[in-house]
């Protein structure tokens, strides 16, 4: 299974899931960049994702991925290099505030999301 990171175009945890512009796949030592051309829950699947790391992530998303099997480190910020080698060194931790409420939109708002 890969780990998936949701970044933004300048090579950060991107604010929140919904709004990714893309996607690092990490699989071992390899390191992809993907452009999701479906829905988020889609994306994922088709790229037998097993571990998601994000900042933001709204309830209904992080519930929808954990059924579907999808283990979510939520509330992580920063510049994708220094994530990558915090997972890696097994010192990630995920964020206390991690949820899309405050943005202003509610469950399935988020583009891409659903």
């Amino acid at each position: 299974m890969k780990t998936a990171l949701a970044v933004d175009e300048s090579d950060h945890l991107s604010a929140t899931l919904g709004s990714a512009a893309r996607f690092i796949l990490l699989s071992g030592e390899e390191r992809t960049l993907l452009v999701p051309e479906e829905k988020i829950p889609l994306f994922l699947r088709k790229h037998q994702v097993g571990t998601l790391i994000c900042n933001g992530i709204g309830n209904c998303m992080k519930d929808l991925l954990t059924s579907m099997g999808i283990a979510i480190i939520p509330g992580v910020s920063g510049e994708v290099a220094g994530v990558i080698a915090r997972y890696r060194s097994g010192t990630l931790v995920p964020g206390e505030k991690y949820s899309c409420a405050d943005h202003g939109r509610t469950c399935g708002e988020c583009p891409g999301s659903f």
